[in-house]
């Protein structure tokens, strides 16, 4: 894959593959506030490659300290 820069913009498919979270996830997570809205590009949703790692980094944090002591 190669490299982005942090002002790359990524579709719903690269966050989904890249992630391994799903469709409805992510727009759950945006309806929360804890992911920004997508800019629109026409009909398609792109984000801000570094605002997508913000949410990443903060979301697998946020599961690495809610795992059981036995995981």
């Amino acid at each position: 894959m190669r490299e982005l820069r942090d002002d790359s913009l990524v579709d719903l498919k690269f966050m989904m593959k890249d992630s391994g979270m799903g469709k409805t996830f992510i727009y759950s997570e945006i309806k929360k506030g804890r992911l920004p809205v997508p800019h629109k590009i026409g009909s398609a949703s792109r984000w801000v490659y570094a605002d997508y790692q913000n949410w990443k980094r903060s979301h697998l944090s946020k599961m690495h300290h809610e795992l059981p002591l036995w995981a």
